[in-house]
């Protein structure tokens, strides 16, 4: 089942329960995936799981930007909603897992502190869907000082 197919099932079990948050979420996901869809890309070559992470990075940036703020209620409520959004993703790696990555290619390639983007460019085309690019950055930065 494809993401787009599970978020429309799940969307109608979370109306039937009257699950109003997850409802929300799954309605802002299916707005997404539509919009893709109409975007004028062949259907083949639409990645949904990268709309659904595309609006994960939405609300985590939100999420920065109410904390930043202090609105610890507004938080609380983005948590939900990255929780449900985090479902549809594939599971990210941890950072001790993505240390061992980091160390490996810099180990391998004998990088420096000035080929640090040739690096990240290496890392991330390797291992994009399953690493978050800024914990891979901070990794980079603190072992190539």
């Amino acid at each position: 089942m494809s993401v787009k197919e599970r978020v429309i099932e799940e969307l109608k079990s979370a109306m039937k329960a009257q699950d109003k948050l997850r409802t929300s979420v799954l309605r802002m996901i299916l707005a997404d995936i539509k919009i893709a869809d109409t975007s004028g890309k062949p259907k083949d070559q639409i990645d949904y799981v990268e709309v659904v992470r595309g609006y994960h990075k939405k609300l985590k940036k939100t999420r920065e930007e109410y904390e930043r703020l202090n609105l610890p209620e507004k938080v609380k409520e983005l948590d939900g909603e990255i929780a449900i959004i985090e479902e549809y993703l594939p599971k990210q790696l941890s950072n001790d897992e993505i240390r061992k990555i980091v160390e490996e290619v810099i180990k391998a390639n004998n990088y420096t502190a000035k080929e640090m983007g040739v690096a990240m460019k290496q890392i991330m085309s390797k291992q994009g869907s399953v690493v978050d690019g800024k914990k891979v950055q901070t990794i980079l930065k603190e072992i190539l000082k």
